[in-house]
């Protein structure tokens, strides 16, 4: 048993070189994030299968008290797997809760437009087209909060703001037109580092300037609200700016 005990803790650790190596894979563009999310999915559920099998070993090693060095073993495989067990059911709470759409917009009419964006998806990201009706429905029964800004600041204030705003929030700017009225930034999730898309689009309203934005992920079906809690995060920033000045 103890052989087995440590092979058990050497699986676990070759679970996690794999997923480690899919997300560095990725993030240097090594590999598509397919195959990298693929092997990540893998390695997961590798990490959460094996950490289950260390726990019934653990009990049989307790039950004819022959735990020794092997019980230490099953232990610490079992505390390897219980991250994986605890972000698969983040993930899933969070997943059944997000609409499987990952292209966000403040007006699903008449959506901002890519265009710096165009250049730099690749084949096999998602399309740069605004995903139409389908997605707009979803996103209004889901998103209901997820609106234009409405600002009494001049078209001109108002881009220099969004610029800052957008500043603030760590966007990298990958485009402006200060004629349009346009700003067009990417963003990054934290972990895996899938890249997502924003256009920020200014025009007049009334006496003031509407606000329209639109995230959209390069990436996968569901972006698990990420987009969504982006559009929320530059409202509250850029109305924080303003009620300082």
């Amino acid at each position: 048993m103890k052989n087995r005990t440590h092979w058990l803790l050497k699986g676990q650790f070759l679970w996690l070189t794999i997923a480690l190596a899919a997300v560095f894979g990725f993030r240097v563009s090594l590999l598509p994030w397919r195959p990298a999310i693929m092997m990540v999915a893998a390695a997961v559920g590798g990490l959460v299968l094996t950490g289950f099998f260390s726990l019934l070993v653990l009990f049989m090693l307790l039950r004819t008290g022959r735990q020794g060095n092997g019980g230490k073993d099953c232990l610490l495989s079992v505390a390897l797997s219980l991250p994986a067990l605890i972000g698969v059911l983040l993930l899933g709470v969070q997943g059944a809760k997000a609409p499987p759409i990952n292209d966000i917009t403040t007006d699903t009419d008449n959506p901002p437009v890519f265009r710096a964006a165009q250049k730099l998806r690749l084949a096999g990201d998602n399309s740069i087209d605004y995903p139409g009706k389908t997605v707009a429905d979803r996103q209004r029964q889901n998103y209901p909060d997820i609106k234009p800004i409405e600002t009494p600041l001049l078209p001109t204030e108002t881009f220099a703001q969004s610029l800052a705003t957008a500043e603030k929030l760590r966007w990298r700017v990958i485009g402006q037109d200060k004629e349009q009225r346009l700003i067009e930034a990417v963003d990054q999730t934290m972990l895996f580092g899938f890249t997502d898309d924003i256009v920020i689009r200014i025009a007049p309203s009334g006496n003031g300037s509407r606000i329209d934005l639109r995230s959209a992920s390069r990436a996968g079906i569901s972006d698990l609200g990420v987009n969504a809690e982006r559009i929320r995060a530059f409202s509250r920033t850029f109305n924080s700016i303003q009620a300082k000045e």
